[in-house]
């Protein structure tokens, strides 16, 4: 395991199959560089077996061993949380206007932080975790939080946590969100617009909303599974959408049980994969995935002492022992409409030489990419747009 966006990426296809045994037919959407940056922030305190869990988890064990200290007054980062800490400062410098990111770490006030914790926490993550009385006042504990999201996310995001859904017992909850507003280099045209048939399965569909835009994209197709990939550029030509699109005859479901790390990044990288003047037709995509606590996927990863009070061993964050991680609390919000703006070309009226028809009409896969790392930001799969 050689980097950073590879162990990310090998852990967002644990986690995502994971929640796939509870949501064959749904619409799914994450984000592993959203739940990479929260975890982290655990498992800077994490010590002994629980560290060792975590960082197997995360697939960062390699990395710990062979990365070099780069941080002497916090000298439980051994490279690796500063190496987080500037490529989650890379993503938001360089996607700040279609990118917001928000991590919370809210522990029962039985469970003082240590200082220096705080300090090297705030220094790499730009994190301040609080103390709140979960035992005593469940109620104005989850209202803290919510006011604290709906500050972070400038308004967008409100009543985050519903009334009981953390309970007196909570000892240290993660909360975590992301939004996504993509403004691509080829603009979709509302008056391109369409009402065009989606097929859901076999034997139904429905009528969608299908926004149509024309441009030179990367194009590929992959013989084993059968799928086309197609790459997406934004204004800025710092993020992509890759969109997995099966062929009529294959199932998305098996096209998302095959996927690995090392597949997608040979079909990205493959040399198939050519500068086409494609005709697109996509789907308005107004994605929301709420996971009220990740736990238990991460549990059956392997990731298990910090969810039990008598192996738990977070020593680095508070003194006493006995604080475990109650609730990873996650959402990822993704909105892919018709933007048009100064920025983008605006060719749909131009002639494209004898275009290729990609049409985004049955369900498939889909990334948003940090292209210059090779981060995996969100990865979802639509099946009902």
């Amino acid at each position: 395991m050689g980097s950073l966006s590879a162990a990310n990426s090998q852990l967002c296809f644990d986690v995502f199959k994971e929640m796939n045994y509870d949501h064959m037919i749904e619409n799914l959407i994450f984000s592993p560089l959203s739940l990479l940056s929260a975890l982290a922030v655990v498992l800077f305190g994490a010590r002994g077996d629980s560290a060792s869990q975590m960082e197997k988890v995360l697939y960062l064990n390699e990395l710990t061993r062979t990365a070099n200290s780069s941080n002497s007054t916090c000298e439980q980062d051994t490279g690796v949380h500063s190496h987080i800490q500037a490529l989650l400062s890379e993503i938001s410098k360089s996607s700040h206007s279609q990118v917001l990111m928000a991590s919370g770490m809210f522990a029962e006030e039985a469970y003082p932080f240590l200082p220096k914790y705080l300090g090297c926490i705030e220094q790499l993550y730009k994190l301040k975790p609080e103390n709140l009385d979960f035992k005593n006042n469940v109620e104005e504990a989850r209202m803290q939080i919510n006011l604290w999201i709906e500050n972070k996310t400038k308004g967008e995001i409100k009543n985050l946590l519903l009334p009981n859904s953390l309970t007196s017992s909570d000892q240290l909850v993660l909360v975590n969100v992301i939004s996504f507003r993509g403004s691509w280099k080829y603009a979709f045209q509302k008056d391109q617009t369409m009402a065009m048939d989606f097929r859901l399965d076999e034997s139904q569909s429905k009528p969608v909303q299908m926004m149509r835009l024309q441009g030179h994209l990367r194009l590929g197709s992959i013989t084993e599974p059968r799928v086309q990939v197609l790459e997406m550029p934004d204004v800025e030509d710092h993020l992509s959408m890759v969109i997995i699109l099966p062929r009529e005859e294959v199932g998305l479901g098996q096209v998302t049980n095959e996927i690995t790390y090392e597949k997608l990044s040979n079909w990205i990288g493959s040399p198939n994969m050519k500068d086409t003047a494609v005709v697109l037709y996509l789907p308005q995509l107004r994605l929301h995935g709420y996971h009220e606590d990740l736990t238990s996927i991460l549990a059956a990863l392997g990731m298990t002492d910090v969810f039990n009070h008598s192996r738990t061993n977070l020593s680095g964050i508070t003194a006493g022992g006995g604080l475990r991680v109650s609730k990873i609390i996650h959402k990822a919000m993704l909105e892919v409409i018709e933007t048009g703006s100064e920025f983008t070309l605006n060719n749909q009226t131009s002639k494209l030489e004898n275009p290729v028809l990609f049409k985004v009409d049955h369900p498939f896969l889909f990334f948003i990419l940090h292209k210059e790392t090779k981060m995996i930001l969100f990865y979802g799969r639509v099946c009902n747009p």
